[in-house]
């Protein structure tokens, strides 16, 4: 027969009290971890960004949903959700060196004597000059998805990519044209290309703008280039003042030209004007006289006078022959020799 204990009334109220005491602790612990699930997941995403929640390491949503825009937004805590921040509102920029040289930083070092290629940085033109050059790339990412699946190293595949670009667009111009003339060209091609190799990768970033902060020669033939960028400006100088006086001495000419036609155009208009007015005083005279009177013969031979000594007055040398008389000698004798107005001057 067992021994049964009997039921104290102290061991009912610590039995009672205990499972409140667990009862509450749980109500406590469900609680907490609803707090913590429910407002541990809240985050921000800024104006300048956007962000995308990988889950269980993949990325959580559809379509355009899986891009989360600014504002708040919920997601479960880690190890089960990450939150990845993307700022695609955000230029971000970019130095390339591979193409420069340290030594070109400091002008109180001596240029060395050859150059080292994984020391020296520099790439080789059209016509086999080498050149120095100095890139800064402006950049912001567009396509988060592609960004976030596609780039591990956005810098290095950038500078990959631009180096590329820098080496065929430079090695398809002239030393000239990479130092001086063609600079904003080769700026533009060299983020053409770039941006191709970028877009062929679908790595979701865009090269805004690509500048060409320096580009030198060599330091111990940047005289001799020096010298020959320098005779070049002089002879733009020449060109230039001898097209200016060019210019100057055509537009006096193409003035003085103009006067002279217009004197000439009025001159042949007054010698018209004159002409006609004495054609139809003749005229008038034939209808007024008639045909060999003695009136007819008067007022010609008064009018060829007149006309005559209008002519002659204008002229400073005059030599005046009488006609030729028929089966004699005739001699013409003129003074040469004589002093003018020009040998008076001198």
């Amino acid at each position: 027969m067992e021994n049964k204990e009997p039921n104290h009334p102290a061991f009912e109220y610590l039995a009672r009290a205990l499972r409140l005491s667990f009862n509450a602790l749980k109500i406590i612990v469900g609680g907490l971890l609803l707090y913590y699930i429910a407002f541990s997941g809240l985050f921000t995403v800024k104006q300048d960004e956007v962000a995308v929640i990988l889950r269980w390491g993949k990325i959580a949503g559809v379509g355009e949903g899986r891009v989360l825009e600014p504002g708040f937004h919920w997601s479960f805590p880690e190890p089960i959700d990450k939150i990845i921040r993307i700022p695609v509102r955000r230029v971000k920029s970019l130095q390339i060196r591979e193409f420069w040289s340290d030594d070109l930083d400091n002008p109180q070092m001596a240029p060395p004597e050859f150059l080292i290629p994984y020391l020296h940085g520099y790439c080789i033109s059209g016509d086999n000059n080498l050149i120095h050059t100095r890139l800064q790339v402006s950049y912001n990412i567009t396509e988060p998805i592609s960004y976030i699946t596609k780039v591990k190293n956005e810098e290095e595949l950038i500078k990959s990519a631009v180096s590329n670009a820098v080496i065929e667009s430079i090695g398809s111009s002239s030393v000239e044209e990479a130092l001086r003339t063609q600079l904003e060209r080769i700026s533009r091609l060299i983020r053409h290309k770039a941006q191709k190799s970028l877009d062929l990768l679908d790595s979701g970033i865009t090269i805004s703008a690509i500048y060409l902060e320096r580009s030198t020669p060599p330091l111990r033939v940047v005289e001799a280039f020096n010298g020959v960028i320098r005779a070049e400006q002089i002879k733009s100088t020449r060109i230039n003042e001898g097209k200016t006086y060019a210019n100057r001495v055509i537009n006096t000419a193409r003035g003085d030209a103009s006067v002279i036609l217009s004197q000439a155009q009025t001159y042949r208009n007054t010698v018209v004007n004159e002409t006609l007015a004495d054609a139809t005083y003749i005229q008038e005279l034939t209808q007024k006289f008639k045909k060999g009177s003695k009136e007819l013969d008067t007022y010609l031979s008064y009018f060829y006078q007149e006309k005559m000594e209008e002519l002659l007055i204008g002229l400073e040398d005059k030599f005046i022959l009488q006609t030729p008389v028929k089966e004699k000698e005739n001699e013409l004798r003129i003074l040469l020799g004589k002093e003018t107005k020009w040998e008076g001057a001198k």
